[in-house]
């Protein structure tokens, strides 16, 4: 190995001394699944420079740092004024001094489900597919989604929350306003709008608790937004819509036209053992409490989780948290326990 190299690898820099060009790049290579290969050939660079770059082993020049950011920018992954968004491992953020006290202060948890989630919602943007993706109440997806959208595709997409509400005509103005174009018209001229919009300004669109989606006519409205638009387009919502596709196709032969145009299917596993001890890391608390933690977050998702750990923490103030106070929060917070 060149002197050079061997003393490249010999500096490890700090994750909090990291630029933003530098987090957005191994955030694009590690959990986007951008080749090394590509983007050193994007950039004029080594293929060893830019892996050593991502993992934090190679210092950056002002030009260097540049050339990253012209490259972040032509992929719509980067905003200005918008550092405080950048999403980095629990591991990575410890806290220096004591425990964590104010949920607040935790770190966004990037989980193998939030990386499935992301995954679909690139590859139906970067394809123009249409996408699903489910899972229990409860597992952060719309947390992600929304993550999503902050971290990845804020300027070129476009989100949709449904409700028991939510008819044709109140998607199509709810669409049209998250696009930003005029919200006033029939059935027809909206989608005519939202269509003419697209084309001219392409956007990813997601729509988020589609499984409130009364009868089939909604989900028939957002595949004929899809097939006039080629626009990429992911439904999100609890595991009931993937039931009411297929049953959708089955009685009405028209929408068998949405159930074969979805390209991607995601169906969520909820948190791991393994992510709900790293997110507890820097609580204290007893190992006992860490498990029965644990396993809340197991069984009921990390919302559950979240909430949880917010109200002892409001009732301890740094204390240790005990089996017995978890205990006392089951008894008044029903959905712990369910």
């Amino acid at each position: 190995m060149a002197v050079m190299e061997k003393n490249i690898i010999d500096v490890q820099y700090s994750q909090k001394e990291w630029s933003k060009e530098r987090a957005l790049l191994r955030r694009l290579v590690k959990e986007e699944g951008s080749k090394v290969t590509d983007v050193a050939r994007e950039l004029g660079m080594s293929h060893t420079t830019v892996s050593l770059y991502v993992n934090g082993k190679y210092s950056e020049s002002e030009q260097f740092q540049a050339s990253v950011k012209d490259y972040l920018i032509s992929l719509g992954k980067w905003e200005e004024n918008d550092d405080s968004q950048i999403l980095v491992d629990a591991q990575s953020q410890a806290p220096e001094d004591g425990w964590r006290t104010n949920i607040k202060d935790f770190p966004f948890i990037v989980t193998a489900d939030t990386k499935r989630i992301w995954g679909v919602c690139r590859v139906c943007k970067d394809q123009n597919e249409m996408g699903v993706i489910v899972g229990d109440p409860g597992l952060g997806k719309t947390f992600s989604l929304e993550s999503y959208m902050r971290e990845f595709s804020a300027f070129n997409a476009a989100m949709i929350t449904c409700d028991e509400t939510t008819s044709v005509k109140s998607m199509l103005v709810e669409t049209a306003e998250a696009l930003q174009i005029d919200t006033k018209g029939t059935k027809p001229t909206l989608m005519r709008r939202i269509v003419s919009e697209l084309k001219k300004n392409p956007r990813f669109l997601i729509f988020d608790e589609a499984d409130l989606l009364k009868g089939p006519e909604p989900y028939e409205t957002i595949r004929a937004i899809h097939d006039k638009a080629k626009t990429g387009i992911v439904l999100c919502g609890n595991n009931n819509l993937a039931i009411k596709l297929l049953m959708y196709a089955e009685d009405k032969p028209e929408m068998a036209r949405i159930r074969d145009r979805i390209g991607y299917f995601c169906r969520l596993s909820g948190l791991t053992s393994d992510e709900a001890i790293r997110f507890l890391d820097d609580i204290n608390a007893t190992a006992e409490a860490k498990k029965m933690l644990t396993e809340i977050g197991r069984r009921r998702g990390i919302r559950q989780l979240v909430k949880a750990l917010s109200r002892l923490l409001e009732v301890t103030r740094g204390e240790r948290i005990t089996t017995e106070l978890v205990d006392d929060l089951g008894q008044i917070v029903l959905s712990f326990n369910a």
